[in-house]
């Protein structure tokens, strides 16, 4: 939470007073929130007294029926620790200013306590602002995320090499592996259309077929909801639609012959497999897309914990309560 020693921070004369060094300092598109003058008040220690943590402790057990393991407990108090970092460096950038979420908030606040509702948005803002109704539980979450989003952005850096793109699909090789598949036609006998001379009827049609140099398969077959020809099936296909001892069967026979008759829940079937194609990696082209996004993301999630950990290296980290009690983490000196 905000400290007292820094209160006058929020007076929004303040703020454009702050704005042109933030802006200057978002400028830096190689290191966008590097090294922002900061006052000796925005960067006192932070403190997570024993009452925070018994909260946090009893929070936790009302929502999951349990308490927390230390562990637990321990990654909670960081997250609140981060989310309180992250908060005062937007306020650092005047990040709040002009932020039209922010604005929502402390209208709707103003507007609850202003002697004066109806008054213009701007003056209400400002009194907002002057009253420290920008102290607020809401506000300190957007401006965490604003802040978390911008560090995400820091040395962004340019296109994802094509290197790159080839490597995350040869070291991601189980995510682009398109499955191997089986193109098949097969003559089906309904026992409830045949009854009992249903099996005899698909080993006579299995001699036709075989005697046959070119044989008319459909004659045989008894009506089936899927059609007889099914294309570049997969094996989680088949195994859903014909059950797994049916896949089995089907994904073990080389193509050109009929087989069967094989089981399957809907009844007797004569299989002749045109083709089986293997698992293979998935064309480059075809998966370009989501390889450069997901070097992106990880690009984001490297830049935002390499700038918490330039951020926390620059406070005094004090934790209290038991368990954890007797933490304190010194803050690096900046140059």
């Amino acid at each position: 939470m905000t400290t007292p020693r820094w209160r006058w921070a929020r007076h929004p004369v303040l703020h454009f007073a702050a704005i042109g060094a933030a802006l200057f300092v978002m400028s830096d598109i190689s290191n966008p929130v590097a090294e922002a003058p900061v006052s000796a008040a925005a960067r006192a220690p932070v403190v997570i007294t024993a009452q925070r943590v018994d909260r946090i402790r009893a929070d936790f057990a009302d929502r999951w029926g349990a308490p927390p393991t230390p562990a637990q407990l321990r990654a909670l108090v960081e997250q609140i620790i981060e989310e309180e970092i992250l908060y005062r460096e937007a306020r650092v950038l005047a990040l709040d200013f002009g932020d039209a979420s922010v604005r929502r908030r402390l209208l709707e606040k103003a507007r609850a306590v202003a002697r004066d509702p109806g008054r213009g948005a701007d003056e209400l803002v400002a009194e907002a602002y002057a009253l420290g109704l920008d102290d607020d539980v809401v506000v300190q979450r957007l401006l965490a995320t604003k802040m978390r989003l911008l560090l995400q952005q820091e040395n962004a850096g340019g296109p994802i090499a094509e290197a790159d793109i080839r490597a995350y699909r040869e070291s991601h090789r189980e995510l682009f592996l398109q499955p191997r598949t089986v193109t098949f036609t097969h003559v089906y006998f309904s026992p409830g259309m045949r009854g009992a001379s249903a099996t005899g009827d698909a080993h006579a049609a299995l001699a036709s077929l075989g005697a046959a140099s070119a044989p008319d398969a459909q004659p045989y077959s008894d009506p089936f909801p899927l059609g007889q020809r099914l294309v570049a099936y997969t094996e989680t296909q088949l195994a859903g639609r014909f059950g797994r001892g049916f896949a089995d069967r089907v994904l073990a026979i080389e193509p050109g012959d009929w087989t069967g008759p094989l089981d399957s829940p809907y009844g007797l079937h004569l299989v002749r497999v045109e083709e089986q194609s293997p698992s293979r990696l998935a064309p480059l082209e075809a998966v370009r897309e989501s390889i450069e996004l997901a070097l992106r993301k990880e690009r984001a999630a490297q830049n935002l914990a390499h700038g918490l950990a330039r951020l926390r290296a620059s406070y005094e980290v004090r934790i209290e309560g038991a368990g954890i009690a007797g933490e304190t983490r010194q803050r690096v000196p900046t140059s």
